[in-house]
């Protein structure tokens, strides 16, 4: 429902049933925003709860709540958002994670005048608090900062970093109330874009992440290309390399849930994407993805987790967990918008995937055995949107 004020208040619901299958998913949400005759401040909120099972429903809840300053130069905010242990709303959505509790701050000023090269640019600063809904009990603190600005030739340059507490992490064990002691760790990233209203534009980013007190360093390379033949052909490449050294992660754990191995590790990751996309006309395209990834886990050394969070040696373990993994998808989608706010869209995928435990850093070979085990699917999907405003207009005309 629009209220005055470029303001609203929202009901969402998503079900999911199956037949002959007592296994049932709910999920009824609310989303608001109130703000204030100048439309200078704002009050958003979200709020939901899942239920999931068949006998036995398991039931969450989340909510979110925002103030914030959204006009003017100088901006600034703040929300408070909470996840319990078992909202679920995967079943017709996505989720990356709950059980967390965190409280965010921020302020922001951008100039959007035109001065010397620049056209605009914008910067700001944020700080997180971050807890574990189950148990309740701190996880870390975040602060850092973001800038970008725009040059009157239209590139775009943007960066960001962070620096972190050393973090009680809860879900790195996969065991309930086990945690594992992250040390602190320190993040930047730049990136530059170029001129996307040209035929021909591209982008180039890097990342650093470093924690001292393990010798952790990783490095992260991506770069971009785009090419545009004339108003409905576009042609898109994009790769990108990431290489982590001695890093710490989960690596196993026994049935009771005592015995946790970690290990020390080197992760190297190569994903290349390739996309195309072609517009019919201005209710129809077809966009094609083809997508390579590879990451090869190559583990050195192995610890036993304390029940404090921190990792002893164990010589002992000699399990093989290195780990080569390759993932090759196609993705082909042609949509339709045949009404307003309707479409069908028909979608062609295909995938395929290869794991072992030797780390193999040959691109092609990789390459070869992404092949194996591939599956693919065709899907039809409708959307109709209805208008109750339509419909009783309508009615009332025909009464």
């Amino acid at each position: 429902k629009s209220l005055k004020n470029n303001s609203y208040v929202s009901l969402i619901n998503t079900n999911v049933s199956m037949a002959d299958n007592p296994f049932h998913a709910n999920v009824t949400a609310t989303e608001f925003q109130l703000r204030d005759n100048t439309k200078t401040y704002a009050l958003k909120g979200k709020g939901g709860v899942s239920f999931r099972g068949d006998k036995n429903t398991e039931s969450g809840f989340y909510s979110t709540l925002r103030f914030e300053k959204n006009k003017g130069k100088f901006l600034f905010g703040a929300a408070e958002n909470l996840y319990s242990d078992k909202f679920n709303p995967n079943d017709l959505g996505y989720l990356e994670r709950n059980n967390l509790s965190n409280t965010e701050a921020w302020m922001y000023y951008q100039v959007i005048e035109p001065k010397w090269i620049l056209r605009e640019w914008n910067g700001g600063l944020w700080v997180n608090y971050n807890r574990v809904y189950k148990p309740n009990t701190l996880y870390g603190t975040e602060g850092g900062y973001e800038a970008s600005a725009r040059f009157t030739n239209n590139f775009y340059l943007y960066s960001n970093g962070s620096i972190s507490s050393k973090q009680y992490d809860y879900y790195e064990p996969r065991v309930t109330g086990r945690y594992y002691l992250n040390p602190a760790n320190s993040h930047f990233n730049v990136q530059l874009t170029s001129d996307t209203r040209k035929p021909l534009s591209f982008s180039v980013d890097y990342a650093f992440r470093s924690q001292p007190s393990i010798s952790r360093v990783d490095h992260g390379v991506e770069a971009e290309a785009n090419l545009r033949l004339g108003p409905q052909f576009v042609f898109s490449y994009d790769i990108s390399r990431s290489r982590s050294e001695n890093e710490r992660g989960y690596v196993e754990n026994n049935v009771a849930g005592d015995s946790i191995t970690f290990a020390r590790r080197n992760v190297t990751t190569l994903v290349n994407t390739l996309s195309t996309s072609y517009i019919l006309n201005n209710k129809a395209g077809l966009t094609l993805r083809a997508r390579h990834y590879w990451s090869g886990v190559d583990n050195n050394q192995f610890y036993l987790l304390q029940n404090d969070g921190s990792l002893s040696d164990n010589p002992d373990f000699s399990a093989n967990r290195n780990q080569n993994y390759n993932a090759f998808t196609i993705d082909m989608v042609f949509r339709w918008i045949f009404a307003p706010g309707s479409e069908m869209s028909v979608a062609w995928k295909t995938n395929s995937y290869s794991n072992e435990n030797t780390v193999n850093y040959k691109y092609f070979d990789n390459l070869s055995k992404s092949w194996l085990n591939q599956k693919n699917s065709l899907s039809l999907k409708v959307l109709y949107y209805i208008d109750y405003n339509t419909i009783k207009k309508k009615k009332n005309k025909k009464n």
